[in-house]
């Protein structure tokens, strides 16, 4: 079962990131760099409003989870009546503050032409924002429930519309971000109507009447309120390296800072499709008090590193000749550093998923939120210092760095759990030597035979470690 559910949402998942491989390239040329730079903010805008639903969303999944596995289904109406009330509230507020700010924040951005233009595509993005919201609670319904197929469903069309939208704009229409943002709208509405109609279908009939019962309410925003501030903090530091390159650089340079950093951070779709599956798994596992939890994992880091490592390693070992031929030259010199760099980060952080999803799904997700509400400031300061410096690169030196500091802040909270004993120091050791390696090979000018010939070796390091672990049943 998980690794099916697993399948399905790597599916869900991958399926956008070859759309936006094609589409990237036509978009930049179309819109200009200056103007793909924007178009980049407003997906950052959408991806960042998905999560600001005070945890509402994961805290349902675990809700429900509970409560099917109890066989509780009298409850089910009241704590999705109550979540959907509250998202919506949520959504409308979130909808009107970015209406009001969406001036300002057009203007904190250099090199623009435009800039009404891009105050109506916000505008229309703040009535997005509900929609986006109220998403977030369906498809909570169906991954509580399993039905991680329905889920990317739903998914594939939605991420490869999110830029197959914009290029049927701007080749058959015209290259204004706000007529795109209209688009992205009318994607986000279609997608909360179909995420609705199946998720009521995986509710039992006698039981899909919705109540709103505010009782259930303290309990949703309790857990979920914590997970709020990780869905806050941890993608705000993710999103906010764009804005302060716009702000204090220009808009091409978020354009030579997000091409990458759109591509590269789909790689998080391999250990995000394995630890949405674990999350209602490891929940039960938890409220079980069985053994199944630490195996997991252990075994899911394990699997996730040799199944990221060629990946990540064939990005920082080709990342010139990767964007020469993608996009071009010109663009592969401004942006092949940031890429590897970046590579790099997802590679390291890609781990610290496991311990993430543990420590939320057995209901401590308090530790994450002091984790990265203490990782914040500190990231701000050398964000900000950074950019001044070395621009675009300077940011990307600066996410590494909290990538790093991120991933072992995770593995040490989870690892003094009750329900999680993890001491194997000899992967450990080995996952910091092989970091460190890669890191050493962004700034070493070899030439293209020793590039394929390290990712060889890499590859070759990674399919023993999967074979042995099929060989011992430990991908199950």
């Amino acid at each position: 079962m998980i690794v099916k559910n697993t399948f399905y949402n790597l599916l869900g998942l991958g399926l956008p990131l070859v759309v936006a491989i094609f589409t990237i390239p036509v978009l930049i040329e179309s819109l200009g760099v200056a103007r793909f730079g924007v178009l980049t903010l407003i997906w950052a805008i959408v991806s960042y409003i998905s999560l600001l639903d005070m945890g509402l969303g994961r805290a349902l999944t675990l809700e429900l989870s509970v409560l099917i596995a109890k066989r509780k289904f009298w409850r089910i109406p009241k704590v999705l009546g109550t979540t959907y009330f509250l998202m919506a509230i949520i959504g409308f507020v979130l909808a009107g503050l970015t209406a009001v700010f969406s001036e300002k924040l057009a203007y904190l951005l250099k090199g623009l032409e435009n800039y009404q233009e891009v105050i109506s595509a916000l505008y229309v993005m703040a009535f997005a924002i509900p929609f986006v919201i109220l998403s977030a609670g369906a498809r909570g319904v169906l991954e509580a429930n399993g039905r991680f197929d329905l889920v990317n469903i739903i998914r594939v069309p939605v991420g490869v519309f999110t830029f197959l939208g914009p290029l049927f704009v701007v080749l058959f229409w015209d290259t204004r971000l706000d007529y795109i943002a209209l688009v992205l709208l009318a994607v986000r509405v279609m997608s909360l109507i179909v995420y609705y109609w199946y998720a009521s279908k995986t509710i039992p009939e006698n039981f899909r009447r919705l109540q709103i019962d505010l009782r259930y309410a303290k309990p949703l925003v309790s857990n979920g309120g914590w997970m709020t501030v990780s869905n806050i903090i941890s993608p705000l530091m993710g999103y906010i390296d764009r804005f302060l390159i716009g702000a204090i650089v220009s808009a091409s340079a978020v354009a030579y800072y997000a091409t990458p950093h759109e591509v590269v951070t789909k790689l998080w779709i391999i250990p995000g499709a394995l630890t949405a599956v674990l999350f209602p798994v490891f929940a039960s596992a938890f409220l079980e008090k069985t053994d199944r939890s630490s195996f997991l994992y252990e075994k899911s880091i394990e699997v996730i590193f040799a199944v990221m490592l060629p990946l990540c390693g064939f990005f920082i070992l080709f990342e010139q000749e990767i964007l020469s031929f993608w996009i071009g030259s010109d663009f592969a010199n401004e942006s092949r550093y940031i890429f590897a760099l970046l590579a790099l980060g997802i590679l390291i952080n890609s781990l610290a998923h496991v311990p993430f999803t543990a420590i939320q799904s057995s209901g401590n997700s308090k530790k994450t939120a002091l984790i990265h509400l203490a990782e914040f400031p500190f990231f701000l300061l050398l964000l900000v210092w950074l950019v001044n410096v070395y621009g675009p690169l300077g940011a990307a030196l600066a996410w590494v760095l909290r990538m790093s500091v991120d991933t072992v802040l995770m593995f040490y909270f989870s690892s003094v759990a009750p329900a999680i004993q993890n001491n194997n120091l000899t992967s450990i050791s080995s996952y910091i030597f092989i970091v460190s390696v890669m890191l050493l090979l962004i700034f070493l000018n070899i030439d293209i035979f020793w590039k394929a010939s390290v990712e060889l070796l890499i590859i070759a390091y990674a399919a023993i470690k999967l074979y042995f672990q099929i060989k011992n049943r430990l991908v199950i």
